[in-house]
Formats: structure tokens, sequence, C-alpha cells
């Protein structure tokens, strides 16, 4: 508010300093006015009505929307395995529109496969799992090298059934929860050790040895039950969403190690050394 005195050569602003010019209070008045005016225009967005945005039926098995449901690749009746599978999954991987645990667990008996959401486990609040890591009879599949090859592992005959646990991740969190978690490094470690390239070409694999967690599981599990129909039967869901997604205009993602050494790697090398290092690695062909 200006008040203006007369009678003077020259007026006053009350509450500005004095070498504050009359211009420039009112180049600030319409700068305030024309937000007023802004705010009251966006205002009357405030009463068009907002329809609610409905999602697609979903299947209640294969966790796909009904018009794309993959049931019909998946066992009329589910997996007879001793093997109980527990995959701990990060919690990104939840909201991902192409998982495959939903797909896995389709396939397994439900007390055969229970699935852990969340990135810290600890002793007091998972119970169960504690106990379960302690037991002799649990393995974790996790690389490196300390583990040992699930294929030439001599699975103990007296003991009536194994636990598998599986972490659910990209390579970091997977590493970042299994050095994080005490409890993962009680159980057995091991590994697989086979040549196969992953199916699952519709998503970027760091290197052309990863294989996805469905896939992971689907040997793992025809090692330990030694049937291979276990691994065929797990790996059919997998192949029809793929030929699925690819036939809708889904492109097929190469490994970052084939892109790399092919120089189709289109973005920028990272400039921090340890990554720009495994980067080097996965060109020579240097096991990480």
């Amino acid at each position: 508010k200006l008040e203006m005195a007369s009678g003077e050569d020259k007026f006053y602003t009350v509450g500005l300093p004095a070498s504050t010019s009359v211009s420039t209070v009112q180049e600030e008045n319409t700068d305030l006015t024309s937000r007023l005016e802004e705010n009251c225009g966006l205002l009357e967005f405030a009463d068009l009505s907002v329809e609610a945005v409905q999602r697609r039926p979903t299947c209640s098995r294969c966790s796909r929307p009904q018009k794309v449901c993959l049931c019909s690749f998946l066992p009329v009746q589910p997996l007879n395995i001793s093997t109980c599978l527990y995959i701990v999954q990060h919690p990104a991987e939840e909201s991902r529109v192409l998982r495959t645990v939903p797909l896995l667990a389709a396939c397994l008996p439900p007390d055969k496969c229970k699935v852990l959401i969340g990135r810290r486990f600890n002793e007091t609040r998972y119970l169960e799992l504690a106990e379960v890591c302690r037991s002799p009879n649990t393995l974790i599949l996790y690389p490196g090298a300390e583990a040992a090859n699930l294929e030439e592992l001599a699975l103990d005959p007296s003991l009536a059934s194994y636990n598998l646990i599986i972490i659910d991740g990209t390579w970091s969190q997977a590493k970042d929860m299994f050095y994080r978690n005490d409890i993962f490094r009680l159980p057995k470690q091991v590994q697989l050790r086979n040549n196969l390239s992953s199916q699952y070409v519709i998503r970027t694999q760091p290197t052309n040895a990863c294989l996805s967690t469905l896939e992971c599981a689907a040997i793992a599990l025809t090692v330990m039950e030694k049937n291979p129909v276990v691994q065929e039967t797990i790996l059919r869901p997998l192949k029809a969403l793929c030929s699925f997604q690819l036939e809708h205009g889904a492109q097929i993602h190469h490994s970052k190690e084939h892109l790399i050494r092919n120089g189709l790697y289109e973005k920028p090398m990272p400039k921090n050394k340890r990554k720009l290092r495994r980067m080097e690695l996965l060109v020579n062909n240097v096991k990480i």
C-alpha cells in the first residue's frame, strides 16, 4: 500500500526503503496482479471433472492382463517338486511390468515357492527365513569365488528335501542385498555352471551368461530334482512372453557385453574408474 504526502518535491513510500522508487513499486504490483490473474485462471480447471483410470483386468494366476494371459502355456497342474524355493525380491522388481517371478510361482505349488519382498531381512522380523538360512539343507544361489557349482554338488540323500534361496533384482540390487544381510551368508553358497544364453531377450543383461530369475530357478530345480521336465515346463511361459512382446513392437535386447564388444553401446562411457574397469573386463571376457 502506498501512502503519498503532497506539498513536497518528492513522494515517500511507507514501509519501503527510501531509495525505492514509485516506478519500482508499480512494477512489483503489476507483477503481483498478473500472478494472481494467472492463479485464478488455473483455479478454473479445478471445476473440471476427472475420469478415474481403470486398470485392465488381471489374471489371478499368471498376473498378466487378461487379454494377454499366458495361462495356456503354464502346466495344468503345478510341478511336483520336493525343493522349497524362497525368492527374496527387491521392492523395485514388484513394480516392473514384465516380471518373471509371477510366471515362476504359477508353475510351482504355493507351499514350494515363497516370495519375500524387501531390502533388509533381519532375524527378528523374518523368523522363518532366518530359520531356513540356518538349516543344513538350505542353499543360496549367488555367484562368487566361494560358491560351489551346483551341478557338481553332491546333495545329501538322507535329507528329505532342500531349500533354495534366490535373490530377485538387478545385479547391483542383488549384490547389495546379499552383502548387507548377514543371514544370506549362513547357507551354503552355490552357482550355476552353464553356457546357456538367456532367452529373456526383452530385457538387457550385463553379460551373455546372465540369466533371469525364472531361468536360474528352472535350471537349479532341474539339477536338484534330477528332472529335465522341470526346466522345459518353467521356460515355456517365458518364451511365450518374449514372443508376444516381439510380435507387438518390442526389440531384442542384446547384453551390455555384446554391445560393447561390437561397438554398439550408445551410452557414454562411465567416468567412474571402477565402472570403467568393469566394462573393460566385460570386453576382455574376464569373469566379474
